[in-house]
């Protein structure tokens, strides 16, 4: 079944308690956090006291989208936060495999994430350190689909089918809405991460949910 992950970005700045405890009843299956730096992305987010308040508040395993430079910076604070997965732009460092065995090794998940222009080549040798990657749809900071990143999702499914790595998720991120799911999911993507078709859907998030899963079978 496709896993819907929830962005609270896409959530009113102001009531993001209320955002939490609004997933409590649903079927949300991880929460998605976007932690960005005005550096790499051109906006400015949230920081990892936020995401400790979001441990406290809720028992949703977080995904954390570290869209930022020096990713490694954030670490310390993320493992003492307790979040589940840690997603690292393959963009942002020149040592991806040291930074995701460091997760790893202190008990995280660890998760790769790559940009619209950036080939998969860069991702294929950190594939066995993750349990994820996200395939932005979208460059990050915006929510601008492009249809023509499908054809790097379908190559992507092969490439882990072909590899025996069929066991790893392919989150996708960046547009993702009702008409785009089924879609994304033919393509390969088991994940799909939104943000404003979650948190800003007629009907309440969890209708927002459902609607993401339903469309996406």
């Amino acid at each position: 079944m496709t896993q819907i992950l929830p962005a609270l970005l896409g959530a009113d700045p102001l009531a993001l308690g209320e955002a939490i405890d609004a997933l409590a009843d649903t079927r949300a299956d991880l929460l998605h956090l976007d932690v960005m730096d005005g550096a790499f992305v051109p906006e400015i987010s949230y920081g990892t006291r936020t995401i400790a308040a979001v441990r406290r508040r809720t028992t949703l395993q977080l995904d954390v989208h570290l869209q930022v430079e020096r990713p490694e910076t954030y670490l310390d604070a993320l493992i003492e936060a307790r979040t589940d997965l840690v997603t690292v732009h393959v963009e942002t460092t020149p040592h991806i495999s040291r930074l995701l065995r460091t997760v790893t090794q202190a008990g995280l998940q660890a998760g790769v994430a790559l940009n619209p222009g950036t080939p998969l080549a860069q991702v294929e040798e950190v594939l066995e350190q993750v349990v994820q990657v996200t395939v932005m749809t979208s460059s990050p900071g915006t929510s601008d689909f492009m249809p023509h990143v499908l054809d790097k999702i379908r190559r992507l499914r092969t490439l882990l089918d072909s590899r025996g790595l069929n066991h790893l998720a392919i989150a996708a991120d960046g547009g993702v809405t009702v008409a785009r799911a089924g879609a994304l999911r033919a393509a390969g993507a088991d994940r799909l991460i939104a943000g404003s078709a979650v948190f800003q859907a007629t009907g309440g998030v969890a209708a927002g949910i459902e609607a993401l899963r339903e469309a996406a079978q």
